[in-house]
């Protein structure tokens, strides 16, 4: 838990130290990329979904990329194969595949949070993950009896994962409802998480965003000097500590949010203005 900090400082320009320093927003680096940028042969840009290119909704079946984002999207795809572009969601594939209206066959897409994976040739699913769903089946019965006690709960099956969504649930029947779900066993092999108004349960693998994120670098032979990655959520924080410099994370929220990200943009907006800057950049004579 932050502490509060104190009314006065002796120095009202210092961080308090109970505080993360704010990360820099991205366009005061541009400068400094842009000679790096250009020189690249390869370039390795991975994305989060919601929250980063697609604005946070009480539904989740509402998501959709941001109006300016599919634009951007196509064009950089159009660069293929100097790059190489992947959204890396908790969705499942074909999910997220449904919510893109751009061209896909150049693009990567990496589902439930990178336990399966197609395009470009990199059709895969952790097999591991396969051999625990009839556990997930399970679970899913029990949590499917109790979202309807609460009104705005929602179970999603997302095939190698489950997810229980409270953003709609009223606040005053939130701790009931965690109560409801802290009683319900989770199957051996299955470990719980949590994200942004969410309950996840997935495979209890040694396996995340981050681990994808390797994958892909080791598959398409494009190393971390070579590598972007942008998301919003404690899930993306496995690819953020994964990706050292010169690698570049962009955590898109808050400045002052906790993160390994080294920059930030404000929002699923600002995010996109950011990929069409990089855009920019690469197609310099």
């Amino acid at each position: 838990m932050r502490e509060s900090c104190s009314p006065i400082l002796k120095n009202p320009l210092k961080t308090p130290p109970d505080m993360p320093a704010p990360r820099p927003h991205w366009s005061q680096q541009l400068p400094a990329w842009r000679e790096r940028l250009r020189a690249l042969p390869r370039l390795l840009i991975l994305s989060d979904f919601d929250g980063t290119l697609s604005p946070i909704v009480d539904h989740p079946e509402l998501a959709v990329l941001h109006p300016e984002a599919p634009a951007v999207l196509e064009d950089l795809l159009r660069l293929h194969p100097r790059v190489r572009m992947a959204l890396v969601s908790g969705r499942s594939l074909a999910d997220l595949r449904g919510r893109l209206a751009i061209r896909q066959d150049s693009l990567i897409l990496a589902g439930n949070h990178g336990l399966e994976m197609a395009g470009a040739g990199l059709d895969w699913v952790h097999p591991d993950a396969l051999a625990l769903r009839g556990r997930l089946d399970t679970l899913a019965a029990a949590l499917k009896d109790i979202a309807p006690r609460f009104d705005g709960a929602e179970v999603e099956d997302k095939g190698l994962s489950l997810t229980l969504h409270d953003r709609r649930v009223a606040a005053q029947q939130l701790q009931a409802l965690h109560q409801a779900v802290d009683r319900v066993e989770i199957p051996a092999g299955i470990r719980r998480a949590t994200g942004k108004r969410i309950i996840e349960f997935r495979p209890d693998l040694a396996w995340h965003k981050g681990s994808i994120l390797r994958r892909l670098q080791d598959r398409l032979g494009i190393p971390a000097a070579a590598t972007l990655y942008l998301g919003d959520d404690v899930t993306d924080e496995d690819a953020f500590q994964k990706l050292p410099e010169p690698g570049l994370t962009v955590h898109v929220g808050a400045a002052e949010t906790p993160s390994a990200a080294r920059f930030q943009a404000r929002d699923p907006a600002d995010a996109v203005q950011f990929l069409a800057a990089i855009l920019k950049i690469l197609r310099e004579p």
